[in-house]
């Protein structure tokens, strides 16, 4: 019994060498995975920094065109659209203005807040921006022409 006193003692050496070889990968893995968190959160912060400013742009580009809205409804006499579309157009430029001075988390939080403060006003907006990115894809002029059929049988094939 005395043989296996000094093979265990080898045993429980190997082991808590083991043991500790593990514990080393895995505060490694630990390390990077921490590495690799900060460096996604620094890159998505500079992504954000600098989207925040183009994004409040175009907010104050929908306030003023929400302000043209009112002045259109104003000359339609239709003074609740007015109203309205001033309200959304006042709300848009002061959101426009706290997107240029919040970070990320507090603009999140900020837009979370007035959502809840203000649904429609928030729905409305949503749905006013919608229309708005709509009409602007529409209007872009990244579609290329398409040729009429009897221009395109008169066109000959140039492909090699």
């Amino acid at each position: 019994m005395n043989d296996q006193g000094p093979h265990h003692d080898t045993t429980d050496h190997h082991t808590d060498h083991h043991h500790t070889d593990h514990e080393t990968l895995k505060q490694k893995g630990q390390q990077s995975a921490d590495e690799l968190k900060g460096a996604a959160r620094e890159q998505a912060e500079s992504v954000f920094e600098r989207q925040r400013e183009n994004a409040a742009n175009h907010t104050h580009t929908l306030g003023t065109v929400l302000k043209n809205a009112a002045d259109e409804f104003d000359r339609q006499q239709q003074p609740f659209c007015s109203e309205q579309a001033r309200k959304l157009a006042d709300q848009t430029e002061r959101f426009s203005q706290r997107m240029r001075d919040k970070d990320l988390h507090s603009l999140c939080r900020a837009a979370e807040d007035y959502g809840r403060r203000e649904p429609a006003m928030f729905i409305g907006g949503a749905i006013a921006a919608g229309f708005l990115v709509t009409r602007f894809l529409r209007s872009s002029p990244d579609k290329a022409p398409v040729p009429a059929a009897s221009s395109e049988s008169s066109v000959p094939d140039q492909t090699l």
